[in-house]
């Protein structure tokens, strides 16, 4: 703590520790001469968080004007002995697979195991089995597909019930069978789908709950026993036992008790406070006790003060704060009130310093609110991850994350819902991003919205591009967009259905630079339909002296939450010789004609004879169109206040 900056000077008996703006109760050791020394430390009990953002609970150590709470050991009252068990529950919750397309409210889209109609094996550790009649396992599925689901259940070979569903429902059961066909160490639970060979569903979770005696596993037990009871714990390796009574966690007790020695190692006895409630004690050995996963002082913000004022808001992540001063000093020469704002910050100010996407739409919302002078844009530096606990292992890439909205086909990203505080899907703010995996990917966006504002990187013509005519007319959007484009403004139509060599047309015309280029059509996160363009295709450009704005009327250009594929519009901004300023594009699944409203309207904006901003133009355009999912997954990757250039 001296290391991260705690001032070595302060009085220990006055440290106070918070959580969720609650002082809880902590051990000080050595504050009684009232000098916090090297050797001096603090002891608290900690939970970690178990939500989709964050395993991580943030703690608050400050300095007082007055005494903190502090944990004091007492003895229980003497009682009854407990009896020789007590009903112990062991969980798995693995998180091996991510479906977007599976309709699930706000709980997560990562699952376990897939069952199917082969035999599944999970194994669960049971230890110090103690007689009992009965066991219980909870299992929460989720249905992956339409259809019945019937899923056989068995524990180390011996069938124990069937799990009935149907269709994409979460369904949780409890299946009851003989404790005797548990074994000490693995236990297998395996599952198998009988309805057949399109029987598909994941496990989100299995709870065994076995009867447990009074023997530590691994020098550690947490259990619970009644009031006023003694209660002897066996099975420790070293003498240094502690107890500790967390029935409310928020106000821990340490209990003292009476070690022994034992043929086994050693034991304590202690006893349970009195009334009428359960209690819920860890003994533990004092060598477990945990450091915390990370000390390091705040730093001090000031997003709640009123007379805060600000046109635009950049909310980013730790160095990339470097990356977009250049483009902060840019708005503050051009009259922009600009703030950079550490999302960090936003987490401690808004949601007690727990990350939560929801803490940066509540910090938006009091700023609306509450501030001198609203800002009127926000501008995200730092990409965003559909994994933000990285349980797949691919990177801890949500650095600003997204909010995530469910759609008529997947739950998937949208900016715009920081900023949509009616849910209507128009926002009340201009959002947009720049979806930087790194500080040299930050400056290089960063300074292509820089070259592209003052008139040093700014592409001529609009460039029309329509795909196959395959389940709607593009050809037709094409003629309609022409007509829109003021007369004298060179248009160049490249139409896949009629034109053998679109794609290397497409490459010639977006590397001599267009100032607006729009594709309607298929496509998918990287590419446009039969790779006319793709994100390999945009590293190649060359275009950086006459960079484009790119309005993309499909599917999925937009989705950049996946580290494991590269969006076209992450592509099109991180080119390093050329590539686009920006581009709206969509994290979704939507209906062409939904699109074509929006994308007439948006050239109606931006055609209209001012040099309007790239964010007040698209959320004009939204509200061109009635359809939720087009309005809340049409995502700007650039800047907002980046101004169009005619």
């Amino acid at each position: 703590m001296l290391a991260a900056g705690l001032d070595p000077s302060v009085d220990p008996r006055k440290l106070q520790l918070y959580v969720d703006c609650a002082q809880i109760p902590m051990i000080v050791r050595g504050e009684s001469d009232g000098n916090f020394g090297p050797q001096d430390s603090i002891e608290f009990y900690g939970l970690g968080l178990d939500t989709a953002s964050t395993d991580t609970h943030v703690y608050w150590l400050i300095a007082g004007a007055q005494a903190g709470s502090r944990i004091k050991p007492f003895k229980g009252a003497s009682g009854a002995g407990s009896a020789d068990s007590f009903p112990y529950t062991v969980q798995r919750k693995d998180r091996l697979y991510y479906f977007s397309n599976i309709p699930n409210g706000d709980k997560e889209n990562f699952f376990g195991a897939f069952i199917y109609y082969q035999p599944t094996d999970q194994t669960l550790p049971v230890n110090h089995i103690a007689p009992a009649a009965n066991a219980t396992l909870e299992i929460a599925m989720q249905g992956f597909n339409v259809g019945k689901h019937h899923v056989a259940v068995s524990v180390n070979g011996s069938l124990v019930g069937n799990l009935d569903f149907n269709d994409q429902a979460y369904s949780v059961s409890t299946l009851t069978f003989s404790q005797s066909l548990l074994t000490e160490g693995a236990n297998t639970v395996t599952m198998v789908a009988q309805a057949g060979n399109s029987d598909f569903s994941f496990v989100d979770y299995m709870k065994l709950t076995y009867s447990h005696s009074y023997n530590a596993d691994a020098n550690a037990l947490k259990f619970t026993a009644g009031p006023s009871r003694s209660v002897t714990v066996n099975g420790f390796s070293d003498p240094a036992i502690r107890v500790m009574d967390v029935t409310d966690p928020a106000s821990p007790q340490e209990m003292l008790g009476r070690v022994s020695q034992t043929p086994q190692g050693y034991s304590i006895t202690t006893g349970t406070t009195g009334g009428t409630a359960a209690r819920t004690l860890m003994v533990f050995l004092d060598a477990q006790s945990r450091p915390a996963a990370k000390v390091a002082a705040n730093r001090v913000s000031n997003l709640r003060q009123a007379s805060n004022t600000a046109d635009l808001v950049m909310v980013t992540y730790g160095d990339f704060a470097s990356s977009l001063q250049p483009l902060k000093s840019l708005r503050a020469s051009q009259g922009l009130e600009t703030q950079l704002v550490d999302i960090e910050d936003v987490y401690d100010e808004f949601n007690g310093g727990n990350k939560s996407p929801q803490a940066l739409r509540d910090f938006l919302s009091y700023a609306r609110t509450n501030w001198k002078k609203a800002p009127k844009y926000v501008l995200l530096g730092g990409t965003a991850s559909f994994d933000p606990r990285n349980y797949l292992n691919v990177g801890a890439t949500d650095l600003v994350p997204t909010m995530f909205v469910q759609t008529q086909h997947i739950e998937t990203a949208s900016d715009d819902a920081f900023a949509d505080f009616n849910n209507d899907g128009i926002p009340e703010m201009a959002v947009g991003r720049l979806p930087a995996r790194t500080t040299d990917e930050a400056a290089r966006m960063v300074q292509k919205v820089i070259n592209y504002d003052q008139a040093q990187a700014s592409g001529s013509g609009v460039l029309l591009v329509a795909d196959v005519n395959n389940g709607f007319d593009f050809e037709a959007n094409n003629d309609q967009l022409t007509s829109l484009v003021p007369k004298g403004t060179p248009v160049q139509d490249i139409r896949r259905g009629s034109d053998p060599q679109a794609k290397q047309n497409l490459l010639d015309a977006l590397n001599l630079g267009k100032k607006l280029v729009n594709y309607t059509g298929h496509g998918s996160v990287d590419i446009w339909e039969a790779n006319l363009l793709t994100d390999g295709d945009a590293a190649t450009l060359v275009n950086a002296q006459k960079l484009s704005v790119v309005v993309a009327m499909t599917c999925l250009n937009g989705y950049f939450i996946d580290e494991r594929i590269e969006s076209l519009a992450h592509a099109l901004l991180n080119s390093p010789n050329g590539g686009a300023v920006a581009m709206w594009s969509s994290s979704g699944l939507t209906a062409p004609n939904a699109q074509a409203d929006a994308d007439f309207e948006l050239f109606r904006q931006l055609f209209a004879g001012t040099s309007i901003r790239l964010g007040d133009a698209t959320i004009r355009a939204k509200t061109a169109v009635s359809d939720i999912d087009v309005r809340r997954t049409w995502i700007l990757i650039g800047d907002p206040t980046t101004r169009f250039r005619q």
